[in-house]
């Protein structure tokens, strides 16, 4: 297999005032033309998880309380996984081209996680009307808009 070589392009910044994606100096001009979409995609690292022994795990007790005793880690968003790669799709509240900030409401990375890359949200590319999922999970909400009143807590075994 070929190893690759991957460069982060700047990083999560989540402070008490703000929840943000920093880019470099060097790739804030690739934030043009961005302005006008509302939704990111955001690929990052979970460096904070990134070790031989999460590379190694293929196979993870239940994380969710109605799933599968045992799951691949494929079937999960666990950062734990051969290359630890993570997407979390976000709101964009502001974008300021020239110092590379793009102002988020959350996103579930710690501050000074690594961001790999950005693609805007596109439905043509990115929505599916009608999904399908496992029983198990067949009662979580339909859509990112409603996933903020759902009650996660009730769902993560952790």
């Amino acid at each position: 297999m070929k190893n690759f070589s991957v460069k982060s392009i700047g990083q999560v910044a989540n402070d008490q005032e703000e929840m943000a994606i920093q880019l470099s100096a060097e790739y804030a001009a690739g934030l043009s033309g961005l302005n006008g979409f509302s939704y990111l995609v955001v690929l990052w690292w979970p460096n904070q998880m990134d070790s031989d022994e999460a590379r190694s795990m293929l196979e993870v007790p239940k994380p969710y309380k109605n799933a599968p005793d045992t799951m691949g880690i494929f079937a999960t968003r666990s950062p734990a996984r051969p290359n630890p790669i993570a997407m979390t799709v976000v709101d964009i509240l502001s974008i300021d081209e020239t110092t590379g900030r793009i102002i988020v409401p959350y996103i579930d990375a710690l501050d000074g996680t690594p961001v790999l890359d950005l693609k805007p949200y596109t439905p043509s590319a990115d929505k599916v009307e009608q999904p399908g999922v496992p029983e198990w999970s067949a009662h979580w909400p339909e859509n990112y808009e409603s996933s903020g009143d759902f009650d996660w807590e009730n769902e993560f075994m952790f």
